[in-house]
């Protein structure tokens, strides 16, 4: 119920996803999500040197470990103090608590929850080595798609994990488990649909995700972001990475025919983040990125309306597929029609 409480503070679509859970499956989902807000939270923090943050990182490479958790709760303590959000700043504020609970946790789970947060740290450590005071970018793609295969790569390896382990526990025939690649892949849809969103906020904390290589080839650079006219320029870059993700996103149709159909609620908590994902693409689509008022954002009815709709989907994973292909096929039509309406 803590570790609830907290959750619901700080992620909206997150927390609704997570609380169908079962109850052990749920604390695992929400404590790995909670560690990763938090170590965000810090890398995002101005007030922190980029030398004291790395050396917060390692720290919470080692948080099942009494010194360590300790000596980091005291930094987390001093940072809270600049943290101008107030869900973030009770979130650091709860960390000792957070970090008590971590230590807690069986050998095997506490196993997954170690690689879910060396996997994102190593994503952090990225941001630090890129950017710094001024406007700076990826080189590549390569680079970005490490990133996103760290950042929410790692996040989908340890959905996979859990739902694998509750799994083999509840059923006596399960099948095919569900794919760690695939999850991965999945995971790295997810982060790109979050980069593009918030791409102006991004830049003007001097952080562009977008690589260097796919700026210059529409005569691009950086800080020709900053000026929301640069949109129209910039749009055949936003809808690749657009496709990108929806590629990778159309393996969720294989991941839910993987969890068996007795586990109603871990389909949900599936079926519910891809879905909200190709809403917000679709948002995405059509939002002026560059301008900062135009963040991208579902609706609350969309949500709400996704899960009532949810019940028709949980037996049937043709009926998941049709829904999600219909999403898909508005999508592409809409980026079809914008791309022939800017030539």
């Amino acid at each position: 119920m803590e570790l609830k409480r907290i959750l619901k503070d700080v992620s909206r679509t997150l927390y609704l996803s997570i609380n169908v859970l079962p109850d052990q499956l749920k604390s695992s989902m929400a404590l790995g999500y909670l560690v990763a807000r938090t170590m965000d939270t810090v890398v995002d923090c101005p007030a922190i040197s980029p030398d004291a943050k790395r050396g917060m990182l390692r720290l919470f490479r080692e948080l099942e470990n009494k010194k360590s958790a300790a000596a980091l709760a005291v930094r987390i303590k001093e940072a809270a103090r600049s943290v101008p959000d107030a869900r973030e700043k009770a979130l650091l504020f709860k960390f000792e608590r957070i970090a008590e609970l971590y230590a807690s946790f069986p050998e095997r789970e506490l196993s997954v929850l170690k690689a879910l947060v060396g996997g994102v740290a190593g994503g952090m450590e990225m941001d630090l080595d890129t950017f710094g005071a001024s406007l700076s970018s990826f080189r590549t793609e390569a680079e970005l798609e490490r990133y996103c295969a760290l950042i929410g790569g790692e996040p989908g390896v340890f959905w996979a994990r859990l739902y694998g382990d509750t799994i083999r526990r509840n059923s006596i025939n399960p099948g095919d488990f569900p794919s760690e690649k695939d999850a991965s892949l999945i995971g790295s849809a997810l982060q790109i649909t979050n980069i593009l969103k918030d791409m102006s906020a991004d830049l003007r904390i001097g952080r562009c995700y977008l690589p260097q290589s796919d700026l210059a080839g529409v005569g691009l650079s950086p800080s020709d972001l900053l000026r929301p006219e640069s949109m129209c320029a910039l749009r055949p870059v936003v809808y690749k990475w657009i496709l990108w993700a929806v590629t990778r996103l159309d393996l969720s149709e294989k991941f839910l025919a993987s969890i068996p159909k007795t586990e109603l609620a871990m389909r949900a908590a599936f079926i519910w983040p891809v879905y909200w994902a190709m809403d917000t693409l679709q948002e995405v689509a059509r939002a002026d990125l560059l301008e900062p008022s135009g963040r991208p954002k579902i609706k609350r009815s969309r949500i709400y309306s996704t899960i009532a709709c949810t019940p028709a989907l949980l037996l049937s994973n043709t009926a998941f597929a049709r829904s999600y292909r219909f999403r898909r096929e508005t999508l592409i039509m809409s980026i079809s029609g914008n791309m022939k309406t800017t030539k």
